[in-house]
C-alpha cells in the first residue's frame, strides 16, 4: 500500500514539473507575438490593396458571384493569418495544457487521499490526463518553432 501512494506522490511531483514547463514555453511565445502580428497585419494590408485593385480592375466584368468569391478567398486568408496569433496566445500554449496537468494532479490527489484503494483508476486518468496536456504542449511547441524560424 505505501509503495502504491509513493508511486503516486512521485506521479505529482513529475505533474508539477510538466505544469512549471508551461510558464516558460508562454514566455517564449509572447516574444514572438509582437514580430508575427506585425508581419499578420502586413500581409493583410496586401492583400486588402490586392483585393481592392483587383476588383476596381475588373469592376465592368466580374460577376457578382466572382466578387463574392473573392471576397471569401480574402477573408479565408485573413482567417488562417489571425489564427496563428490565436495559437501563441495565452489559452492555447499555457491553459489547456494546465487543464489537463491539474485534472491529473487531483487524480493523483485523490489516490493518495483516499488511501489509494482504487490505484489502478487513478493512475489511468492520471495518465491519460497527462497525455492530452503533453500532447498540447507539444503542439504548442511545435507552433512557436514554426513562428520562431518564419521570423528569423
Amino acid at each position: 500500500m505505501s509503495e502504491e501512494l509513493e508511486i503516486l506522490k512521485i506521479l505529482s511531483d513529475f505533474i508539477v514539473f510538466l505544469i512549471s514547463i508551461t510558464i516558460p514555453t508562454y514566455a517564449i511565445a509572447v516574444s514572438l507575438l509582437g514580430p508575427e502580428y506585425q508581419k499578420m497585419m502586413e500581409r493583410l494590408k496586401i492583400a486588402k490593396e490586392n483585393l481592392e485593385r483587383e476588383l476596381h480592375e475588373k469592376a465592368q466584368t466580374l460577376t457578382l458571384e466572382e466578387v463574392d468569391a473573392k471576397m471569401k478567398e480574402f477573408h479565408q486568408k485573413e482567417g488562417e493569418l489571425t489564427s496563428r496569433i490565436k495559437t501563441l496566445s495565452l489559452f492555447p500554449t499555457v491553459g489547456v495544457p494546465n487543464i489537463f496537468f491539474g485534472l491529473a494532479l487531483s487524480c493523483l490527489l485523490m489516490g493518495i487521499y483516499f488511501g489509494a484503494q482504487p490505484f489502478v483508476l487513478w493512475l489511468i486518468l492520471a495518465f491519460l490526463s497527462t497525455i492530452g496536456g503533453v500532447a498540447f504542449l507539444a503542439s504548442a511547441l511545435r507552433k512557436i518553432q514554426k513562428a520562431a524560424i518564419e521570423s528569423g
